[in-house]
């Protein structure tokens, strides 16, 4: 019996909604520039979100089953046991292998270095800055020399401090005057005193470094693949890597080829409500900790996410996310009629060492089991279909 807890935490909603929003959208930190962080940026008074602990047995019995569903009243299996794919659905084009490669690559890539006119707007622009207040720097106010690149006419940064960007050179370096809102936070100098910001006249004294241009990318190759990727995936020649791709790729496009096979050939009558809730309650609570981790609080981060306020958020997880609920009930159906229910030694084997800390994290057997539940009906499903 193989267990991939990370494989099934993204079909049973183990990651959170939050995570796969920032997937589509963008991250609290995306680009070069910490916006959230600088003191040179926008702030909200809005206090940050506090870690919340998270119920994962909530309606859960001992042995990871739904308390008070019976899943045969509400699914109908097809039959899952001989599945035959087509090859063309799960073999990958050559297309598809030279996206994958060029995802690697510009993880990696470096801007063309434009130095040879003034900004303008809208242009990517690498900064340098130092901020004072009435003559002292402040915590937070300095790039500290790394260079930041921010969206040159952009309101990203406090009051018009990047419109003042614009008609300026590379080289240049100017003072950028801008005032701090009423309500912005406090801060400390160098000897760690407070620092009223709210309100001040702050200077920044402002080093434009380059405009950054069209991506340039690194090649392919072996050298690349042993550099940037041998640490992380083990391989050191772009073959090995292009071999790896087409059995992860094989893999997925099988995997989402039978989702979809079950999806449109299982019957669940409806959801219970008590799962949906239960999920929804958990996602909640991974948002407000992505909020916490982040310094943030909730509303910013909906808001960075396209989420007007928590209920459209709501709204958006039972509209989303039915589909992959379906699955979690499909599979734990197929788990039930093939007698595939883990144990607490299958928990052991997946743990290994952090067995303890596990069952403490998850408030004892309940979820984990559950989740192997799914993970064993997934497996089973992609264990016995045939690629034809």
């Amino acid at each position: 019996m193989k267990h991939a807890m990370i494989r099934l935490a993204a079909l049973a909603l183990a990651v959170s909604m939050a995570a796969g929003l920032v997937a589509c959208g963008g991250t609290a930190s995306s680009g070069s520039t910490s916006t959230s962080t600088s003191a040179a940026s926008d702030s909200s008074s809005v206090s940050a979100a506090s870690q919340v602990e998270i119920d994962f047995s909530k309606n859960l019995t001992e042995d990871g089953k739904w308390a008070d569903v019976n899943l045969t009243d509400y699914v109908s299996l097809p039959d899952y046991k001989n599945i035959s794919i087509p090859a063309d659905e799960v073999n990958p084009t050559e297309e598809d292998l030279e996206s994958q490669r060029q995802t690697f690559v510009e993880q990696y890539a470096t801007p063309t270095e434009i130095t040879d006119r003034a900004v303008e707007d809208g242009d990517q622009v690498n900064i340098d800055y130092v901020g004072s207040v009435d003559g002292v720097e402040f915590t937070g106010g300095n790039t500290n020399g790394a260079g930041t690149t921010v969206t040159a006419g952009s309101t990203a940064y406090v009051d018009d401090f990047l419109t003042q960007i614009i008609g300026h050179k590379p080289g240049e370096t100017f003072d950028v005057v801008v005032t701090f809102p009423e309500d912005y936070n406090d801060s400390t100098d160098a000897d760690g005193n407070t620092m009223v910001l709210a309100g001040k006249e702050a200077v920044f004294k402002t080093t434009i470094n380059y405009i950054e241009g069209d991506p340039i990318y690194p090649e392919f190759n072996d050298a690349f693949v042993a550099e940037n990727l041998q640490s992380q995936y083990g391989w050191t020649t772009a073959a090995q890597a292009n071999e790896e791709i087409t059995k992860t790729l094989t893999e997925y496009n099988k995997s989402q080829y039978l989702q979809n096979y079950l999806l449109e050939n299982a019957e669940v009558k409806e959801v219970p409500e008590v799962i949906t809730n239960t999920l929804l309650e958990q996602e909640e609570a991974n948002l407000n900790n992505t909020a916490a981790a982040n310094g943030l609080p909730v509303e910013y981060l909906l808001m960075m996410y396209g989420y007007e306020d928590l209920d459209a958020f709501r709204e958006a997880f039972k509209t989303q996310y039915t589909d992959q609920i379906k699955l979690q009930m499909i599979f734990e159906a197929i788990a039930d009629a093939e007698g595939l229910q883990p144990t607490d030694q299958d928990l052991k084997d997946v743990f290994g060492d952090n067995y303890d800390t596990a069952l403490e994290t998850y408030g004892g057997t309940a979820y984990p089991l559950h989740k192997l539940r799914i993970d064993n009906g997934y497996n089973f499903v992609m264990e016995n279909a045939t690629v034809a």
